[in-house]
């Protein structure tokens, strides 16, 4: 009866230590999921903040690019400023060439304006993503882009941003590493990480440290009552 009793508190203590562990990682996957607050409505201050990369040709330090991605659960985000630094030159939004690596697939992504973009305006757009695997080419439906053109001194500037939902891409979330690069903007590589799968594992975890130890104890108990008895 002890070792049936001992044996309940023990896994009951397993269930309720895994399941604690799975609700606290799973609210930190939605903080995750959720982190980065960013509205695709074409004003780009909630990009504030949010890891920037230089991209640029070699040896041109005028055409300076500023971009950044980052990934959750559900969706890619892309963020694109073509002129950051002097809103003149380069400044006209690069629509295609862009290359998209989710793990092992790869996405040829273009971004189409609806309407023409002029100065102190934002249009909307749909994304096109070509699958390198099956030919497959197609606008996605789900996914969000905003451009504004902001008017400058030296002319105007193109700033962009999107976002890509990874179910029209068919691929999974989870920590995948997810990259974009456009050779027409320069050499550098973009990357970002998706969400993580780390509750199971520790629910796992501490199922089997509350076995263990529940094992431990019942030995215990049974030696003690064969000492007695002898």
């Amino acid at each position: 009866m002890r070792r049936a009793i001992l044996l309940i508190v023990a896994l009951f203590g397993a269930f309720w230590w895994g399941t604690s562990t799975t609700m606290a990682n799973a609210d930190s996957n939605r903080t995750a999921t959720n982190k980065y607050d960013i509205t695709i409505d074409g004003s780009f201050d909630d990009w504030s903040g949010k890891p920037m990369t230089e991209v640029k040709e070699p040896g041109d330090n005028y055409n300076i690019k500023r971009e950044s991605l980052v990934a959750d659960d559900d969706n890619i985000y892309f963020y694109l400023n073509m002129s950051p630094e002097h809103g003149g030159g380069y400044s006209t939004l690069q629509p295609s060439g862009y290359v998209l690596n989710v793990g092992s697939k790869t996405f040829y992504v273009t971004f189409k304006m609806d309407g023409t973009l002029s100065d102190g305006t934002t249009v909307s757009g749909t994304v096109n993503a070509w699958n390198s695997e099956n030919g497959g080419n197609g606008d996605l439906s789900q996914a969000t882009m905003r451009v504004h053109r902001y008017k400058t001194a030296n002319g105007h500037n193109d700033i962009m941003e999107a976002r890509i939902p990874l179910s029209e891409l068919r691929v999974a979330g989870g920590s995948q590493t997810i990259t974009m690069k456009n050779a027409n903007l320069g050499t550098q590589t973009l990357t970002a990480t998706g969400g993580s799968t780390g509750p199971f594992i520790l629910a796992g975890i501490g199922m089997v440290i509350a076995l263990g130890g529940a094992g431990t104890v019942i030995k215990i108990k049974s030696k003690s009552k064969k000492q007695r008895n002898a």
